[in-house]
């Protein structure tokens, strides 16, 4: 496939692929672990894009899209396509290749949060609902290609919300301590009234409040909403920690538990003093911290929550993990980081870290919709494709012999 329009970080990371209460420690457990096993699947056929991702499914329908042409394709659950539109130039509705992946209401329709032209909800032929402004400049974009959610349709209080993150920036401002302790977190829009108000501040005990600059991507967070339990969880990209809300009615979420997670391969930034960088290169390849571990994802399917994370080097590793991204290592070094660099999934049951299989993915990413996980088939590396294969399938213990 021609991916052509993605930036230098991406370029690495695909080189390398193949408080309210006492925070705990918790470590991998020694059983079998999970396993993601495909129980159906659904072809699309005839496609002629440069990015093609699935975004979402519902009952009546599969999303498509063509991330560099910020096109939308539309099928039916048996794979028969049912809308294509294109929304991008100077036309109504247009968002950018860099809007975050789709999300759908209850009622169908197709949410686009796009960080440079505004919130847009469409019907699924195409037709522009609601268009508005972007609630704030941002000057950084996710650097990487994947289909995890990055965002998440909510019912609160009969009002149906779009919950967000801020991304990177607040306003062009002076970085410091003050910075972080006035920072809001999340971002929370009536898809009615069009409001958006930010709230959850860096948590008591987070490391973003010690007084050190760290890169932007570092305090991106992931969250999840569980509306049945009014519990929001969250966790920010460089610092893994899992922090759990109370989130009842109109109240602000109130945080109710903490709990550090010990995952192997995973390396904090310890951050920089403020006088040795200035705002707006606040960026780890800036800031010459090549190769940060992140957390990519953060889901809850049923009683576990599965989080997906990008490892990286220690201090000492970091010659070894460049020697391989300039193909400079011998082939022992390179299967060596190569294995080190494999991003991982864990799910965290009872508190405890359980280790889960991930069948072979495009772009080593899946969606998680109701209790099914959703992926692609990877496409072909000799040939450009026309047909994609999407599974669908579920989370399960091991089997042991």
């Amino acid at each position: 496939m021609k991916i052509y329009l993605y930036f230098f970080s991406l370029l690495i990371v695909l080189i390398l692929k193949g408080c309210t209460s006492n925070q705990k420690e918790s470590s991998t457990l020694a059983n079998d672990g999970y396993e993601i096993v495909a129980t159906d699947s659904i072809t699309v056929n005839n496609i002629l894009a440069s990015l093609f991702l699935f975004q979402n499914a519902n009952e009546d329908h599969l999303f498509f899209r063509d991330a560099a042409a910020s096109k939308i394709y539309v099928f039916d659950r048996k794979g028969q396509p049912l809308h294509e539109w294109t929304k991008e130039g100077d036309v109504p509705g247009a968002f950018s290749m860099i809007a975050d992946n789709l999300s759908l209401t209850n009622e169908g329709d197709i949410v686009v949060a796009d960080k440079l032209f505004g919130l847009r909800v469409f019907s699924p032929n195409g037709d522009l609902v609601i268009q508005d402004r972007v609630y704030q400049p941002q000057m950084s974009i996710h650097a990487g290609v994947d289909i995890f959610r990055k965002n998440q349709v909510i019912q609160k209080n009969g009002k149906t919300y779009l919950l967000h993150h801020l991304d990177l920036m607040d306003e062009v401002q002076e970085v410091g301590t003050e910075f972080f302790q006035k920072r809001r977190n999340l971002l929370m829009t009536d898809l009615e009234s069009r409001e958006t108000k930010k709230f959850i501040p860096f948590p008591d005990g987070s490391k973003f409040l010690f007084g050190k600059a760290f890169p932007f991507e570092d305090f991106r967070p992931l969250f999840y909403y569980e509306e049945q339990v009014e519990t929001l969880y969250l966790i920010f990209q460089n610092e893994p920690i899992l922090y759990i809300y109370s989130w009842k009615e109109d109240e602000q979420p109130i945080l109710t538990s903490s709990q550090r997670l010990d995952l192997d391969g995973f390396h904090e930034n310890d951050g920089l003093e403020y006088e040795q960088v200035r705002y707006g290169i606040l960026s780890a390849n800036q800031l010459e911290i090549p190769f940060p571990s992140s957390i990519e994802s953060l889901e809850k399917i049923g009683e576990v929550v599965l989080i997906h994370y990008k490892p990286g080097p220690s201090i000492g590793e970091r010659g070894d993990w460049e020697k391989v991204r300039k193909g400079e290592a011998d082939e022992d070094l390179k299967n060596t980081i190569l294995e080190k660099a494999k991003e991982r999934t864990i799910a965290l049951v009872d508190g405890e870290i359980i280790s889960v299989n991930l069948p072979p993915m495009f772009y080593n990413s899946y969606r998680v919709i109701g209790n099914e996980i959703w992926w692609m088939k990877p496409t072909s590396k000799d040939q450009e494709d026309e047909d994609f294969t999407v599974f669908r399938g579920k989370l399960q213990p091991i089997k042991s012999p």
